[in-house]
C-alpha cells in the first residue's frame, strides 16, 4: 500500500482513543460495563479531607494550604477514590498558579495528569505541558537523570495530545516518533535499567492502541521490552512492587504482556501468563480479582483472541494505570475491555482486602518535626520531614520498621537511607530529584567518613 495513503489514514484516525469501534463494551444497552465502585472512606477520613479542603478554600492565596489539600486528595485518588480527582486537580492547579517553580508540586501534578493521559483524555494536555515545562526547564533529554527523563516522557505525551487537540495531527505523529526514538536510545544506553524498559513498553502499547500506523511493530516492541521486565522482575526497584503501595504491579504488567502475545499470535506464551494470572496472589485486591476473572475468560475463548488487534491498548492500563497498580478494594472500570463474553463487575463478587489510608498525609508535605532536629543539616531535616513523615513518623504505615522521627535514629540509618534514595526506591513510586538525592548522599557520606 502507498505509504502516503497509510499516513493520511493515520492522520485522520489519530484522534481515536482506546479500542476501535465495534468493541463489545461500547454497547449502550450495557451501562453497567462503565460503572465502578470507589473505595469507601470512613467518617474520619472524610473529615480529614474536608478540613484540608476547608482550609484551602479559606486561604486561596496560601500555597502550602492548597498544596497540602491537593496532594492529600491526590493520594486518596491514587488509592482508588477517583471521585476526589477533580478536587485534587483544583487545589494543585491553584497552588501551581501561585508558585509554578515548586519541583515537588510540579512533579506530582504532572504525573497526576497521567490519569487522564493514559485513558486518552486530552482535556488537561496543555496544562500538563505547562507543569512539566516549569519542572524541566531547558534541560537536554539526553543529559537528564532518570527521574527527570520519566517526567520528560510524559511532558512529550502532553505535547502529543495537545497537538492532536489543536488539529496538528502531523506534528503529533512527529512527536510520537521523536519520543519513541529517545526511549529506544535511552534503553540501549542503559540495557540493565528495568524501569526504562517498563516505561518504553507502556508507551509502545499505548501508541499501538491509539495510532493506526505501524501497530504490529509497536506491539512487538512493547512485548520485547516487557519480556525483559518479566525475566528480571526481581531487579525492579522495590518501590514499584511494594506490596502495600503497589500491590498490583505484577498483574498489571503481565496482563499487558499476555495481550501483546495474543496480538502477535504467540498463543503458547500468552496461555502461560493467563494461567498464572487466573490464580489470585496475596494480598488480595479488587484489581487482582478482576484481572484473574478476565484471564480465565481469555483462556475459555482463547482462539477468538489470537491475532486480535482490538486488545490494544491493553486493559486495564488504558483505564487508569496509576490506580490499577495502587488500588486495593476499589473497582477497575470495564468500559474499555474487549471481551467475547459479557463481562460485568457484578460477575465477580469481591473479597478484596482493605488498605487503611487514614492520615496518610500526601507525599511531600510535613507531618511533624524531627526530635533533635538541630543535630541535622537543615536541608536534610527538611527533606525527611517533607518526604518521609507520612510513612516513617509515629502512626505511619512502616514506622515500626524504620522510625525517622528522631535525629539519633536517622543518623543510625544514614547508610540505608542513602542507599534507598540513590536507588530511586524512596519515596515509593516517585523517588527524589537529582538535587535532593545529592543532599542526602553528601550528608550520609560525611557521617560515614567521620
Amino acid at each position: 500500500m502507498n505509504r502516503a495513503l497509510v499516513l493520511a489514514g493515520a492522520l485522520v484516525l489519530l484522534g481515536c482513543q482506546g479500542k476501535v469501534r465495534g468493541h463489545p463494551s461500547e454497547d449502550p444497552k450495557r451501562p453497567d460495563q462503565h460503572t465502578r465502585r470507589d473505595l469507601d472512606l470512613s467518617g474520619e477520613q472524610e473529615a480529614f479531607l474536608a478540613e484540608l479542603a476547608a482550609t484551602a478554600d479559606a486561604q486561596p492565596n496560601n500555597f502550602d494550604a492548597l498544596a497540602r489539600s491537593g496532594l492529600a486528595h491526590m493520594d486518596f485518588t491514587l488509592a482508588g477514590v477517583l471521585r476526589l480527582r477533580d478536587r485534587a486537580e483544583q487545589d494543585l492547579e491553584a497552588a501551581f498558579a501561585l508558585n509554578p517553580n515548586d519541583p515537588l508540586l510540579n512533579r506530582s501534578l504532572g504525573r497526576f495528569y497521567n490519569l487522564r493521559a493514559v485513558a486518552g483524555d486530552d482535556s488537561k494536555a496543555q496544562m500538563q505541558v505547562r507543569v512539566y515545562a516549569a519542572l524541566l526547564g531547558d534541560a537536554d533529554p539526553a543529559t537528564m537523570d532518570d527521574a527527570s527523563f520519566v517526567a520528560y516522557s510524559f511532558f512529550m505525551l502532553g505535547r502529543i495530545l495537545s497537538e492532536k487537540t489543536n488539529g496538528n495531527k502531523l506534528a503529533a505523529l512527529r512527536k510520537v516518533g521523536q519520543l519513541e526514538a529517545e526511549l529506544a536510545a535511552r534503553v540501549q544506553a542503559q540495557p540493565d535499567n528495568i524501569e526504562l524498559r517498563a516505561l518504553a513498553g507502556n508507551f509502545a502499547f499505548f501508541f499501538a492502541g491509539n495510532i493506526p500506523l505501524d501497530r504490529q511493530r509497536r506491539v512487538a516492541d512493547a512485548v520485547a521490552y516487557f519480556e525483559v521486565l518479566r525475566a528480571r522482575w526481581a531487579d525492579l526497584r522495590a518501590g514499584a512492587k511494594d506490596p502495600t503501595h503497589c500491590p498490583n504491579t505484577w498483574e498489571n504488567f503481565m496482563f499487558e504482556l499476555a495481550e501483546g502475545y495474543m496480538v502477535l499470535e504467540r498463543g503458547a506464551d500468552a496461555r502461560v501468563i493467563y494461567a498464572e494470572l487466573a490464580v489470585i496472589r496475596e494480598p488480595r485486591t479488587r484489581a487482582k480479582e478482576l484481572i484473574a476473572h478476565v484471564a480465565a475468560e481469555r483462556l475459555r475463548n482463547f482462539d477468538a483472541y489470537v491475532g486480535e488487534m482490538r486488545l490494544m491498548p491493553p486493559w486495564p492500563s488504558d483505564v487508569s494505570n496509576c490506580v490499577v497498580c495502587h488500588a486495593w478494594s476499589s473497582d477497575v472500570g470495564l468500559g474499555s475491555l474487549y471481551s467475547v463474553e459479557d463481562v460485568r463487575l457484578s460477575d465477580v463478587p469481591s473479597q478484596a482486602q482493605y488498605k487503611p489510608i487514614l492520615g496518610s498525609l500526601a507525599p511531600g508535605r510535613a507531618g511533624g518535626e524531627i526530635a533533635g532536629r538541630q543535630r541535622l543539616p537543615d536541608a536534610v531535616a527538611g527533606l525527611i520531614e517533607r518526604e518521609c513523615s507520612p510513612c516513617h513518623f509515629e502512626a505511619g504505615e512502616v514506622a515500626e520498621l524504620l522510625d525517622l522521627s528522631d535525629a539519633d535514629a536517622i543518623e543510625r540509618s544514614a547508610a540505608l537511607i542513602e542507599a534507598r534514595v540513590s536507588a530511586g526506591e524512596m519515596p515509593p513510586d516517585r523517588g527524589l530529584s537529582g538535587d535532593d538525592r545529592a543532599v542526602i548522599r553528601a550528608w550520609a557520606t560525611g557521617l560515614m567518613n567521620d
